[in-house]
Protein backbone atom coordinates (compact mmCIF):
# COMPACT_ATOMS: atom_id res chain seq x y z
CA UNK A 1 0.00 0.00 0.00
CA UNK A 2 1.49 3.36 -1.04
CA UNK A 3 1.64 6.36 1.26
CA UNK A 4 -0.68 9.28 0.53
CA UNK A 5 0.73 12.10 -1.55
CA UNK A 6 1.08 15.62 -0.22
CA UNK A 7 -1.63 18.19 -0.88
CA UNK A 8 -0.48 21.64 -1.99
CA UNK A 9 -2.44 24.85 -1.78
CA UNK A 10 -1.08 27.61 -4.00
CA UNK A 11 -2.06 30.94 -2.47
CA UNK A 12 -2.38 33.14 -5.52
CA UNK A 13 -3.83 36.30 -7.06
CA UNK A 14 -4.98 37.18 -10.54
CA UNK A 15 -2.46 38.83 -12.83
CA UNK A 16 0.51 37.52 -10.86
CA UNK A 17 3.30 36.20 -13.09
CA UNK A 18 5.11 34.45 -10.23
CA UNK A 19 1.82 32.78 -9.27
CA UNK A 20 1.35 31.52 -12.82
CA UNK A 21 4.91 30.12 -12.81
CA UNK A 22 4.38 28.41 -9.44
CA UNK A 23 1.13 26.82 -10.62
CA UNK A 24 2.92 25.34 -13.64
CA UNK A 25 5.60 23.82 -11.39
CA UNK A 26 2.99 22.35 -9.04
CA UNK A 27 0.84 21.09 -11.90
CA UNK A 28 3.86 19.28 -13.36
CA UNK A 29 4.53 17.61 -9.99
CA UNK A 30 0.88 16.60 -9.73
CA UNK A 31 0.99 15.14 -13.24
CA UNK A 32 3.89 12.96 -12.03
CA UNK A 33 1.78 11.75 -9.09
CA UNK A 34 3.87 13.55 -6.47
CA UNK A 35 1.03 15.63 -5.03
CA UNK A 36 -2.51 16.88 -5.37
CA UNK A 37 -3.11 20.58 -5.50
CA UNK A 38 -5.53 23.46 -5.57
CA UNK A 39 -5.23 27.13 -6.32
CA UNK A 40 -6.62 29.52 -3.70
CA UNK A 41 -7.33 33.06 -4.91
CA UNK A 42 -6.60 35.23 -1.87
CA UNK A 43 -8.64 38.06 -3.40
CA UNK A 44 -11.84 36.08 -2.79
CA UNK A 45 -11.40 35.84 0.99
CA UNK A 46 -10.86 38.95 3.12
CA UNK A 47 -8.92 37.07 5.83
CA UNK A 48 -6.58 35.54 3.25
CA UNK A 49 -6.15 38.89 1.52
CA UNK A 50 -5.15 40.48 4.84
CA UNK A 51 -2.79 37.60 5.61
CA UNK A 52 -1.07 37.32 2.22
CA UNK A 53 -1.84 40.59 0.40
CA UNK A 54 0.59 40.93 -2.47
CA UNK A 55 3.02 38.50 -0.82
CA UNK A 56 2.22 35.65 -3.21
CA UNK A 57 2.63 32.98 -4.36
CA UNK A 58 2.84 31.00 -1.16
CA UNK A 59 2.75 27.20 -1.21
CA UNK A 60 1.26 25.36 1.72
CA UNK A 61 2.16 21.68 1.76
CA UNK A 62 -0.28 19.74 3.91
CA UNK A 63 -1.23 23.04 5.54
CA UNK A 64 2.32 24.19 6.32
CA UNK A 65 3.93 27.17 4.57
CA UNK A 66 6.93 25.74 2.73
CA UNK A 67 7.68 27.90 -0.31
CA UNK A 68 7.02 31.41 -1.53
CA UNK A 69 7.66 33.75 -4.44
CA UNK A 70 9.93 32.15 -7.05
CA UNK A 71 9.21 28.42 -7.00
CA UNK A 72 11.33 26.00 -9.00
CA UNK A 73 10.74 22.31 -9.57
CA UNK A 74 13.94 21.62 -7.61
CA UNK A 75 12.62 23.63 -4.64
CA UNK A 76 9.29 21.82 -4.77
CA UNK A 77 10.89 18.37 -5.02
CA UNK A 78 13.08 19.19 -2.03
CA UNK A 79 10.06 20.42 -0.04
CA UNK A 80 8.20 17.23 -0.92
CA UNK A 81 11.22 15.12 0.00
CA UNK A 82 11.59 13.47 -3.41
CA UNK A 83 14.55 13.23 -5.75
CA UNK A 84 14.58 15.47 -8.81
CA UNK A 85 14.11 13.42 -11.96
Amino acid sequence: MSSPVAHIQVMSRRQCCLCDDAKLVVEDAADKGLCTWECVDVDTDKALLVRYGKDVPVLLIDGVKRLEHRVTSEDLHQALGVAVC
